[in-house]
């Protein structure tokens, strides 16, 4: 049996071009497309993954998430026989840590109780979904270090992310991710903490922090090599420190470092700016030799995501990824 099981997040097919409607569309738009007929978008999806010969989809954000998955074929048991028709698995499914940044930043105690009530429903029941899919992890994110402000042109603020983060900030958070992975946790569900570029837990040190705040049964980690090279860390390094809480892995590659202070404008400005640095394996300046030799090192076994947000080519970039993996890595670690 290979200690890597190969899957991809659906994000991978979220270019909109790659489904014939505008480059330029609005995501809002280009969501409320998806959801008209969630079905068609979701077929598509699972037979080009089955395709390509991965073992298994992580649900994405939004449209491509467990929302529409439900939608598109009426319940648990719809979504488990369009899988199993295609000899597809759950690997893991993603849940935006806009539920937190809900929580943190509400207004007064009872805004936040309330974002705390819808979060720990909504948390509720995407475990229930996941775990009924055979699958027991939930990958989510923590907030920024610091606010990108809205407005064209005008920079976030360096000290908000060179410097320390608030030690408050840190325990509030995660006492929050304690409080949900138990939640989850009923379920027989765990959280992975995405290593989002400029995130509480992106850098070496504060993944060190964050997990030794949270509860190692319930809370874990969703390295994504390409986030944290893109904040300017090292993957590798935190892969070798969290390699046994780590069931899932993010495959991709980066160019360089992106300072996030030069990141402007609303979120999706900011996110399509990010995705121009992200690259298939190979393709930047991970060093993957180093990644394989960790993961042979610490007996790590799990999912391997080979994902690329947005990508034009899924079906190519994917096969690229993989053959790149098989031509010069799977030698040290399969």
């Amino acid at each position: 049996m290979s200690n890597i099981r190969w899957g991809t997040d659906l994000v991978t097919f979220y270019d909109p071009a790659y489904w014939g409607l505008p480059a330029d569309i609005a995501y809002v738009d280009w969501e409320a497309e998806f959801a008209h007929d969630p079905r068609r978008f979701f077929n598509r999806m699972l037979d080009e993954v089955a395709e390509v010969g991965l073992e298994a989809i992580e649900l994405g954000p939004s449209p491509g998430g467990w929302v529409n998955v439900l939608r598109a074929y009426g319940d648990a048991e719809g979504v488990a026989a369009a899988l199993a028709s295609r000899g597809l698995s759950l690997s893991s499914s993603i849940a935006l840590g806009g539920w937190l940044t809900d929580i943190l930043e509400a207004p007064d105690a009872d805004a936040a109780a309330a974002a705390q009530r819808t979060a720990d429903e909504d948390m509720a029941r995407h475990a229930a979904l996941v775990k009924s899919l055979g699958c027991d992890t939930i990958v989510t994110g923590t907030p920024p270090r610091g606010g990108f402000p809205d407005t064209i042109g005008v920079e976030a603020s360096r000290a908000a992310f060179d410097g320390p983060i608030d030690e408050q900030l840190m325990k509030r958070s995660a006492e929050h991710f304690n409080r949900m992975g138990e939640l989850v946790g009923r379920e027989g569900v765990r959280l992975a903490i995405h290593t989002d570029a400029y995130s509480l837990c992106s850098r070496t040190d504060d993944v060190d922090q964050f997990m030794s705040l949270t509860d190692p049964e319930t809370v874990l980690l969703c390295v994504d090599a390409g986030h944290v090279a893109l904040d300017g860390g090292d993957p590798v390094e935190i892969l070798r420190r969290h390699a046994d809480r780590a069931p899932v892995l993010h495959w991709k590659d980066c160019t360089g470092t992106l300072a996030p202070h030069s990141l402007t404008g609303p979120y999706m400005i900011r996110h399509d700016t990010m995705l121009t640095y992200f690259k298939i394996l190979g393709g930047g300046v991970v060093d993957w030799t180093a990644w394989t030799n960790a993961l042979r090192d610490t007996d790590w076994h799990g999912w391997g995501i080979a994902e690329i947000d947005m990508s034009p080519d899924p079906r190519g970039e994917i096969r690229a990824s993989l053959e790149y993996f098989r031509k010069e890595l799977a030698h040290i670690h399969r």
